[in-house]
Formats: structure tokens, C-alpha cells, sequence
């Protein structure tokens, strides 16, 4: 993480992803007054031109495997963008997309931890919290989407906080080229 976060002022609003499915979190923070940033990867111009960024959600929208840019801008445009990532076909499947749901189908499971293995393993390669939102105007029921770095075969774990302690669910060698997107997994308390 660069330390001129921490040092710089005007922050606004902020959200984790592994928007290139390196397996790595990134990080977009949106200024006020001044150029939004993306830690880790380097975004087109275009977003860093926009200011005043009150809300940002990553999403797939064209669920393609490649996590987009949405934000939520109170600029002198008014204007709401959505940026989409090109990442190659290869690279966007890199990736899972997991839906957790209670015994009702229901969004209900925020904060639910969803964990990646290496098939057969416990070798973590990826994991993310089922968010509600990450800022002031991006409220949502997102899938949890978490980058696989090119494995073939993964297992995938929701843990899950119940009145009786911690459950784990669990679905094994899945393949994130061909699975559900997303991959609904129901949390049944």
C-alpha cells in the first residue's frame, strides 16, 4: 500500500477488490477536489479525471468474470459513471462469483466470510466478506467476487455466524470457468 494514503486528505469513500483476478486486493479511494486513485494497478485517465466521488461499488456488470467500476459522483456534471474493465477473456475468468443466501434465498448473510482453496487443499488463494455496501451511496446485494489466478479446480467455504457459533459450508472442486454466475451458495442456519 503506497503511504501517501494515509497521508492524503479529502478522502470520501473506498472499496477492496481483486479487480484484475491477480488473487491480489486492490484498492479505489474516491477524493474530494481532487484525482480518485487506484493502489496497485494503474487505471485510464479517464477515471482519475473525475472528482467528488461520494459512492463506489465494483461490480460485473456484463458478468464476464472482470470486475467494472461504478461511482457515484456529486462533480459539477452530476454525472454517475461506470467503467468497464477489458481484461482478456482468459484473465476475466479468473474468477468466482459467490452469492450468499439464507434458507429463504434472502441477502441476509452480510459480513459472512467466503474463503478459496487450491482444490483438495488448504492452501488459500483467495478471500473476500459479503459486503452490504462499501460507502456512502453503493448500498447492494453483490455477489462476493474473488480473483483465482488462473487455478482450475477450487473449494469454496462460507462461514457463516449463527445463535449456536460458527458455520461452515462448504462446495469442492468447482471449476470457475464453468460454474454458476454467480455461484448461490444458501447459508441455512
Amino acid at each position: 500500500m503506497q503511504a501517501e494514503l494515509f497521508s492524503a486528505a479529502g478522502g470520501q469513500t473506498n472499496a477492496w477488490a481483486d479487480f484484475d483476478n491477480d488473487g491480489d486486493l486492490d484498492e479505489f479511494v474516491g477524493f474530494r477536489g481532487r484525482a480518485n486513485r487506484l493502489y496497485r494497478d494503474v487505471l485510464p485517465d479517464l477515471v482519475k479525471t473525475h472528482d467528488a466521488s461520494h459512492g463506489v461499488q465494483w461490480i460485473d456488470f456484463d458478468n464476464d468474470g472482470a470486475l467494472d467500476l461504478a461511482l457515484a459522483n456529486n462533480d459539477a456534471q452530476g454525472g454517475h459513471y461506470l467503467f468497464h474493465n477489458r481484461l482478456t477473456a482468459d484473465r476475466a475468468r479468473a474468477s468466482i462469483a459467490i452469492d450468499v443466501v439464507d434458507a429463504r434465498g434472502r441477502h441476509t448473510k452480510s459480513g459472512a466470510e467466503v474463503r478459496v482453496y487450491a482444490a483438495g487443499t488448504r492452501r488459500l488463494i483467495s478471500s473476500a466478506l459479503v459486503d452490504s455496501g462499501s460507502g456512502y451511496c453503493s448500498q447492494n446485494v453483490m455477489p462476493a467476487h474473488l480473483g483465482v489466478a488462473g487455478h482450475a479446480r477450487v473449494d469454496v467455504e462460507v462461514t457463516v455466524l449463527t445463535k449456536s457459533g460458527r458455520k461452515i459450508v462448504a462446495h469442492r472442486n468447482v471449476d470457475p470457468r464453468t460454474a454458476p454466475r454467480p455461484l448461490v451458495i444458501n447459508a441455512r442456519q
